[in-house]
């Protein structure tokens, strides 16, 4: 017995949907040849009240579509007593989603379901085939899935880019497959590489670039008339910091085509997932660069790691993001004095946070400012007086300090494989015993647990390490750009932001000690770019670094 609601007469749901799965067979798929045949049949099975609902350019492999949800939702409400498609696939390419609309769903809420061109009409009983057919919608789905993936893959390894051009970019008119400078957009990009290097931040740069009213990336495809994707923008000149932090990440920049930098696990999810950087394909100097990559490379020394300062406190210190604590590695947190706003100074955040550290290595920022200043200079004097002797030095340095750091890394290495190795012998040793009866089956369950969980860690810590290594041994320590960088600073007279940034890496910190009669003495340790640590000589004509403060009443602190 039917329900009333199902009734000639009644509102039939007229369902369309294109995408690029039906490039073979276009026109017969048009949303207009659709609209047209879904109208006919509705009007020759005695519809004459009919609601069209429309997906143009969405794939059939999800059904988190915009008019296909509101179908439903119509449905749920009860205004609609018919769904008629041209044909299973127009529902969808997912079996299992398609099939429990067709055959739960719609029953439910007594639809009459029609699918023309596969002879479906629920009124005239169940098709034994519809099941069948909707496998084979999947398979082809999944078949054009595959074909795109070597396609994409031949492109991609040919050096073709497989995505659009980054804000800074246009597909060149005459070539698609290759990528010209947009001189426009290009300023705005060299304009947030030299702030960064200047020493602002993302949430700066974004707000600077805001009130000069610059156009934010997706604001400015809309007034060239580029389609993108997302929602379009109201605020047309708002940045977020997100935005600018991709582009200071953008090895593209530097003239390169990285191809496979995400991937999908499947057609059917559409979330895309980072790959591996060995998985990736990098295409150096393929088209002009918008920024060099010298650059690109001091920014990413250092861009990230600063950490944000007090509310209270609105100037940023130049050290933020710098200062390494020396016994736990951690970041030192930028402080002021709650009595004193104008003495600035840094801590150990684990010691703050309580996490095992167990001294604060406090040391205050005008102390460190005087110790880096002198220190750099010291650096310059060696430069400029003992040249040959500072190249032999920075060149031989820099090699022990690859050669350590790689020899730390391959030993940290071997000792995980070896640890790896000797779990799989325990593993073969607790299954034997468990088969001759010698290890209970609940024993041997709570320890392969245990093991398993260990070599399941080791699994992810030998995977990091192989990636560091591999790193390590591709990067080529450039001293001839830190030699020409130290050159450009002859005369120092303050630290600013971008002398930091392309000089120094980052400044281990350690605990201040007392001396014999009431001072204290405090140690750092610099660890410059491209080279590494590095002790300056002690030689005619390059001074000795002395600095003393008084922090309080009868307290002095020196420098170690």
């Amino acid at each position: 017995m039917k329900r009333s609601n199902n009734q000639l007469g009644g509102t039939a749901a007229l369902y369309c949907r294109l995408s690029r799965d039906d490039n073979m067979d276009s026109e017969s798929n048009s949303i207009t040849n659709q609209k047209r045949l879904l109208e006919k049949v509705a009007k020759e099975k005695g519809y004459t009240d009919t609601e069209i609902f429309i997906d143009d350019g969405v794939t059939g492999t999800t059904l988190e579509r915009p008019g296909f949800q509101r179908m439903i939702k119509a449905i749920e409400a009860g205004y609609i007593s018919t769904v008629i498609v041209k044909d299973l696939s127009r529902l969808g390419r997912d079996y299992l989603s398609v099939g429990h609309y067709t055959e739960k769903f719609f029953p439910e809420h007594d639809i009459r379901f029609i699918a023309i061109s596969d002879c479906v009409d629920t009124d005239e009983g169940e098709n034994d085939f519809a099941p069948f057919k909707n496998i084979m919608n999947e398979w082809y789905a999944k078949d054009i899935s595959k074909k795109r993936r070597i396609v994409n893959k031949l492109k991609g390894n040919a050096g073709e880019p497989l995505s659009p051009p980054p804000y800074g970019y246009i597909k060149d008119p005459d070539n698609p497959k290759r990528w010209i400078v947009d001189e426009e957009a290009a300023r705005v990009v060299k304009r947030i590489y030299e702030m960064t290097l200047n020493g602002k931040g993302t949430t700066q740069i974004a707000k600077a670039l805001e009130e000069d009213g610059v156009l934010a990336p997706s604001a400015y495809y809309q007034s060239k008339g580029t389609p993108r994707g997302g929602k379009k923008k109201t605020d047309l000149t708002y940045w977020r910091s997100s935005a600018i932090y991709k582009i200071l990440r953008m090895q593209e920049y530097c003239g390169d085509v990285i191809n496979f930098k995400t991937y999908s696990k499947s057609y059917k999810l559409k979330k895309r997932i980072t790959n591996e950087p060995e998985n990736m394909m990098v295409f150096k100097d393929v088209h002009e660069p918008i920024i060099d990559r010298a650059t690109f490379e001091k920014v990413m020394l250092t861009h990230g790691t600063r950490k944000k300062l007090p509310k209270k406190e609105k100037a940023r210190s130049i050290f933020s993001g710098k200062l390494k604590c020396v016994d736990c590695g951690s970041n030192l947190n930028y402080h002021f004095n709650q009595r004193n706003p104008e003495i600035t100074y840094f801590s150990c955040s684990n010691n703050n946070a309580g996490r095992g550290c167990p001294t604060t290595h406090y040391i205050r920022e005008d102390f460190l400012n005087s110790v880096l200043l002198q220190e750099i200079r010291r650096l310059m004097e060696f430069a400029e007086q003992y040249e040959d002797d500072f190249l032999k030095q920075i060149m031989g340095h820099s090699m022990q300090t690859v050669e350590r750091e790689r020899a730390f890394r391959q030993k940290e290495l071997d000792s995980l494989l070896a640890r790896d190795k000797e779990l799989d012998t325990i593993f073969e040793r607790l299954y034997e015993d468990n088969v001759s009866g010698k290890l209970t089956d609940e024993r041997f369950a709570k320890m392969s647990s245990k093991y398993e969980s260990e070599q399941g860690e080791l699994a992810k810590r030998i995977k990091v390490t192989k990636r560091i290594i591999k790193t390590e041994q591709s990067q080529s320590t450039d001293v001839d750009i830190f030699v020409k960088t130290v050159r450009r600073y002859t005369d120092v007279d303050e630290l600013t932001p971008r002398m930091l940034s392309e000089l120094i890496s980052h400044i281990e910190v350690y605990h201040a000690e007392k001396g014999s009669h009431g001072e204290k003495y405090q140690q750092i340790r610099i660890h410059y770019n491209c080279i590494g640590a590095f002790d300056v000589p002690t030689l005619d004509g390059v001074p000795e670094v002395d600095v003393t403060i008084e922090i309080r009443q009868g307290v002095t602190l020196c420098v170690a």
